[in-house]
Formats: structure tokens, sequence, C-alpha cells
């Protein structure tokens, strides 16, 4: 849902991400290591995204449709590179949609 073909490639690369709930949550930064999340592939970070919005553990209570995930192919906190690779979202009917940066 909402991949390119060449994003199948890679769906099992190591990623990392940051995550942003919406308006109730603060706003993640690359110069803190808390809010850099390291994830086994981009197909793992999928799915913790949409675990936090259907609150599935109820760790994330009101998350709002402009959640969203920042991923990078490399981690941000090391090279403090804040521009992402990926950007999870909500798309307009309710599912995850990935959008290619760059």
């Amino acid at each position: 849902m909402g991949y390119q073909v060449s994003d199948w490639k890679v769906l099992d690369m190591k990623c990392w991400g940051m995550w942003w709930g919406g308006s109730s949550y603060a706003a993640p930064s690359a110069w803190e290591r808390d809010d850099v999340e390291e994830f086994s592939s981009l197909s793992a970070a999928k799915e913790e995204f949409e675990d936090r919005y259907s609150n599935i553990d109820r760790r994330t209570p009101a998350v709002s449709e402009s959640a969203e995930m920042q991923i990078f192919f490399e981690d941000p906190y090391q090279n403090h590179d804040p521009y992402p690779d990926r950007l999870l979202t909500i798309g307009p009917r309710g599912g995850t949609r990935m959008e290619v940066i760059g």
C-alpha cells in the first residue's frame, strides 16, 4: 500500500526513525538520542508506526492523523543529518503512506 517498486529492495534494510504523534506530542530531534529509534527493517518501522497510530498497547493515546515517522538509512544521531530518506504518514483512507524523500 503506497509502495513504489524501487522501495521493495529497502524494506529489509536496517533503518532509524523519529516518530511524531501529532499536536499532542513534542517534535523529535536528531540531537536527542532518545528520539532516534533503530529498526531491524523498514517493514518493522512501518509496523511500529501503525501500532502507535492505532494505540495497540495503549502507550500512545491521542495520536492524530498528522502523525509521521521520518526514516533514515543512516543513524541521524551519529551524523546529525536531519534530512530523512523516507516519510511514513497516514493516508487519506487511514492506511500507511510511505513517501520517498529527495
